[in-house]
């Protein structure tokens, strides 16, 4: 089953344009384009999208004066419409236009047309100074204002989607509106319907913090600093017997930092929380994250004390958001880790996450099912990662549902029945062999019928012991094609068992032991400040020092593609080799579309494909060499002496 969607949810970056919903378009209006009040309720499910993720939405109307060129008393094609201050000008009141979005006038002037919502509007420049790279574009009418406006958004760079079911044409020739459809198509746009739009998870809270974020914050705001900041996110040391780790999490952190502000609701709370002043809570009424961001790509090896993710901002916003990037960058980069172990050691066996019920809550089920396809796993049991990411999508049958029937056959050839295309059986309720044995003996009967038994699931006892029996028995019944799949507390060591062993075990569901990765769920990681108004910055604690200022990380490799060495160094400084932090974000948007997750999958492949051997094992191996630059541990002595001086 694979839940996969061609267009991903709306997301940072993204606006919704409505082209001319007015009442003079609209049944009884004195141009209304036929059909045209179908695509009001369809218009409101968009509005409420783009709203619950604070979106932006752009209303677009023609805005005629009187005498106009397009009408006929001027020798135009149409009847007077959309008169500048009229009624039938007006948006139509079933929309409800909020006072936040925005309204984009066009054709203003007496001798001109303009379909377009670009033409002389200043469209293209307001859409890139938000940082919009993809248009959600709906309205009317299908062949002049909205196929003009997708023609000229495109040429100006954006990504359009094309609101196939919130469309309506005109046709003033019988089929104009399908050829527009066509045309928009044809030159790059993608149709939607908002049936086919994948779901978006909820709007970041700009409380998910800790209170010492707020309260430093008011401090600082006390204190009148907000100078430029550079904190940046590593991992101490690795857990006890890993051997490298994989970066995951960056495009979630992204997306928050992007959409990150304080809503009324919000700051009202603050106000009733007596830890905050007045004129501190109504600072933050405004507050957005402006910085800048380099960091790792996802699906890059990294090593201890190797900058992950390095944020330049004032200090108000680079301190805020500390919690949340913790948050969502350790746990993607614990799982994303633990997954690539596994995958190293079931080789060409198929992993599916099955971790979701056992997680620490639903998020963490959640974006384990992203961190793990990523570091390689097939896909996942949690259908929300299907919707949202297109990851695909594994289910077979729990045991309530054999014994929900009188009889274990009839449980088979019931879902078997219901599910003719996704046949896996499982097996282990009663008598794994037995079970096996009905299998192949209701194979013909289910074969006449067109029906195919895909696999049988084994969940209990000695799987590998299990998986041989199961095997001759199904081979013996002409199944030879039939999978055998495996779960059931697993982890890369019962793997690399099962692969010692030769079990004839097709693939896995991998559960607890991944989403909570189980041996280290935790990292020592930080997130500290290395610089402050241009002034590098040092921590001295002990076993928790910091190197100073902000860093690059770069990276050798030996003539066979292996890694060779990685060196930690001042961010200006020169050395040979591969930079490996990148520049994603710039002024608080994203320097590039999200990628789609097979680009970070297949980095993470090569990745793991060019690790030195002894780091792809299960056992500790001689660490990979990281060294500091001589320089940064001049600046570090010499930050050091400083501090002695002054103490």
């Amino acid at each position: 089953m694979d839940n996969s969607y061609s267009v991903p949810a709306p997301g940072p970056g993204d606006a919704l344009v409505l082209i001319d919903p007015q009442n003079d378009f609209l049944p009884g209006g004195s141009l209304a384009v036929p059909h045209s009040g179908e695509i009001l309720p369809v218009l409101n499910r968009y509005l409420d999208i783009f709203r619950q993720l604070s979106l932006p939405v752009f209303f677009t109307r023609d805005w005629h004066p009187a005498d106009h060129c397009s009408f006929k008393e001027q020798g135009g094609p149409w009847p007077p419409h959309c008169v500048q201050g009229t009624p039938g000008a007006e948006f139509a009141a079933a929309l409800g236009v909020s006072p936040s979005d925005a309204v984009i006038s066009k054709a203003m002037h007496k001798d001109t047309e303009a379909y377009s919502d670009f033409d002389g509007t200043g469209f293209a420049d307001r859409l890139k100074a938000a940082g919009i790279r993809r248009l959600f574009i709906g309205g009317l009418a299908t062949d002049y204002c909205v196929l003009y406006t997708v023609r000229d958004g495109l040429k100006n760079g954006f990504q359009v989607c094309v609101l196939e079911d919130a469309i309506r044409a005109v046709d003033v020739n019988p089929g104009d509106g399908e050829r527009a459809v066509a045309e928009m198509q044809q030159l790059g746009s993608h149709l939607l319907t908002v049936d086919k739009l994948a779901p978006s998870p909820a709007r970041e809270s700009a409380l998910w913090t800790d209170l010492y974020q707020l309260t430093m914050l008011q401090g600082y705001h006390d204190g009148n600093m907000n100078g430029r900041a550079v904190f940046e996110f590593f991992v101490r040391e690795l857990p006890a017997n890993w051997n490298f780790l994989l970066a995951a999490g960056l495009d979630l952190a992204l997306a928050y930092l992007e959409t990150l502000h304080f809503t009324a609701a919000e700051r009202g709370w603050m106000r009733r929380s007596g830890f905050f002043h007045d004129a501190f809570i109504d600072s933050l009424e405004d507050f957005r994250f402006s910085g800048d961001v380099d960091a790792l790509p996802e699906g890059t090896v990294f090593f201890p004390d190797e900058p992950v993710l390095s944020v330049s901002a004032p200090l108000a916003e680079a301190q805020l958001v500390e919690t949340r990037v913790i948050n969502l960058i350790q746990h993607s980069i614990l799982v994303a880790s633990k997954a690539a172990r596994m995958v190293l050691q079931a080789k060409d066996k198929q992993l599916i996450d099955f971790g979701c019920r056992r997680a620490h809550g639903a998020e963490a089920g959640l974006l384990a099912a992203r961190a793990s396809y990523l570091a390689g796993f097939a896909g996942t049991a949690t259908v929300q990662a299907g919707a949202l990411w297109g990851i695909p999508v594994f289910g077979t049958m729990a045991h309530s549902f054999i014994l929900a029937h009188a009889r274990e056959t009839e449980a088979f050839r019931n879902f078997a029945r219901s599910q003719p295309r996704n046949v896996v059986l499982l097996i282990d309720t009663f008598d794994t062999e037995k079970a096996a044995g009905k299998v192949v003996a209701l194979a013909p009967t289910l074969a006449e019928e067109g029906i195919t038994i895909r696999g049988v699931r084994l969940d209990s006892g000695d799987l590998a012991s299990h998986a041989f029996k199961v095997r001759a028995i199904l081979d013996a019944g002409g199944l030879g094609n039939t999978a055998i799949f495996a779960s059931g507390d697993l982890d890369e060591h019962a793997l690399a068992h099962m692969r010692c062993q030769g079990a004839p075990i097709d693939g896995f569901g991998i559960g607890t032991r991944l989403t909570t990765s189980a041996d280290a769920p935790y990292l020592n990681c930080a997130y500290k400040l290395e610089e402050y108004d241009g002034e590098p910055k040092r921590k001295t604690s002990e076993g928790k020092a910091t190197w100073p200022g902000k860093k690059q990380v770069i990276r050798r490799h030996g003539d066979d593609g292996r890694l060779l060495e990685d060196c930690v160094l001042l961010a200006h400084e020169a050395a040979p080799g591969e930079g490996l932090l990148a520049p994603v974000m710039r002024a608080g948007k994203r320097l590039a579309p999200p990628q789609p997750l097979d680009t970070p999958r297949q980095r993470a492949r090569r990745e793991i494909e060019r690790l030195p051997e002894a780091l792809r094992g299960l056992e500790p191996a001689p660490a990979h060499p990281v060294r500091i630059s001589a320089a940064l541990k001049d600046l570090a002595d010499t930050l050091d002496r400083k501090h002695r001086s002054r103490s």
